[in-house]
């Protein structure tokens, strides 16, 4: 079986530029807040997630997004693979002093997966929400359904 690839989701810009339907929703959680979303394949929710979490953060600026990233990561169940990409790109956000805003997934085995990222300096970006601190395993939810997968995560802040 081919590795599967979804498209690179682009940055949000600011809100004339976004969808009116978010791919996303924001749960709000005692001391976190979370995303919760549907995406046709289990790399398209990743990026998803990828997207909801960056864009909790900060608002992107129109332009170039000229800062590059990978990171691939094996896990041993489709929860512990969301959870440890999104740590290892929010780890890299915090090193690079990087707002990521654009996601392309390759799905390299069943809970093997590689993210190709793009995004800008912390300086070229609007912060709109509070840093994220950690990615949690609280009430964190992959589960494939008969149209889609599903896809919930918490983040403390």
């Amino acid at each position: 079986m081919g590795a599967e690839t979804a498209r690179l989701q682009p940055c949000f810009t600011s809100d004339t530029h976004r969808p009116t339907t978010m791919p996303y929703e924001v749960l709000s959680h005692t001391a976190d807040t979370g995303i919760e979303a549907t995406a046709p394949s289990i790399s398209a929710l990743i990026e998803v997630l990828a997207t909801g979490m960056f864009d909790l953060m900060a608002t992107v600026a129109p332009g170039p997004h000229d800062v590059a990233i990978e990171v691939e990561v094996v896990a041993p169940t489709l929860e512990d693979l969301v959870v440890e990409l999104l740590s290892e790109l929010l780890y890299e956000s915090e090193v690079q002093d990087l707002v990521l805003c654009e996601f392309e997934t390759t799905m390299l085995g069943p809970t093997h997966a590689r993210i190709n990222a793009r995004g800008v300096d912390i300086s070229g970006v609007e912060v709109t929400g509070p840093p994220i601190k950690a990615v949690t395993y609280h009430a964190v939810v992959v589960d494939r359904r008969e149209e889609d997968w599903l896809g919930r995560v918490y983040f403390d802040v």
